[in-house]
């Protein structure tokens, strides 16, 4: 009896370890399969829309997995704030309701094979990005009033193609063309940050088709 249960365990480990098998090494830091698949069900259940196990979704997962290990590495190191537990309860419960209440929320998430710890994990990384993002590279950066002038010009003559009446001033939209070139300037930003930061920490892709 004793030995059936020790095979019976090492058979469960050896499955273990084909079900989680390492697929990036990342630094000191491991990310497995099960981590990708996990963020693949979470982000479905977010877009309301079906698992896609496909390799081109597979690969987005893990280099959203990367650039997440990566910005909690920097503002660890600069010591940012993180989100308060306050925050991430108000992102989950404009989740629920989004979802159509509790029960339907719950139904959600068992039909994604998620828990709302799971979930809550997740969201809580989010908001960590977004607010790396806001203290890292949007706090400080000011666009000048030749790029809005240049930006609503361009948004004039694609509304004379497509409408008939007169385009709104300048000024009635300017802090909405500023607040979008904003975005455009800091997402470009971080991805030349995270390019960065790709080149000065050891990655080592164990599956080779996430590469």
């Amino acid at each position: 009896m004793r030995r059936f249960l020790l095979l019976t365990c090492f058979a469960a480990v050896l499955q273990g370890e084909v079900v989680d098998r390492l697929a990036i090494a990342v630094g000191r830091e491991v990310i497995t399969e099960l981590q990708i698949d996990e963020e693949l069900r979470v982000t479905a259940f977010l877009n309301h829309q079906p698992i896609a196990r496909n390799l081109e979704s597979r690969r987005d997962a893990a280099d959203r997995l990367v650039e997440q290990f990566l910005i909690r590495h920097e503002m660890n190191l600069s010591r940012y704030p993180l989100p308060e537990e306050e925050e991430v309860a108000k992102y989950l419960e404009s989740v629920r309701k989004e979802q159509g209440g509790p029960a339907d929320f719950a139904a959600a998430l068992r039909s994604y094979e998620l828990t709302e710890n799971t979930l809550k994990q997740h969201l809580a990384l989010q908001l960590t990005t977004v607010r790396f993002v806001d203290y890292r590279f949007t706090s400080d950066m000011a666009v000048p009033d030749t790029a809005i002038e240049a930006a609503y010009q361009r948004e004039v003559a694609n509304w004379k193609e497509t409408h008939h009446e007169n385009p709104p001033a300048l000024d009635a939209i300017r802090e909405r063309i500023r607040q979008t070139l904003t975005a455009e300037r800091a997402d470009t930003a971080l991805s030349a940050w995270l390019a960065e930061g790709r080149k000065q920490l050891s990655i080592v892709y164990l599956d080779k088709t996430l590469q």
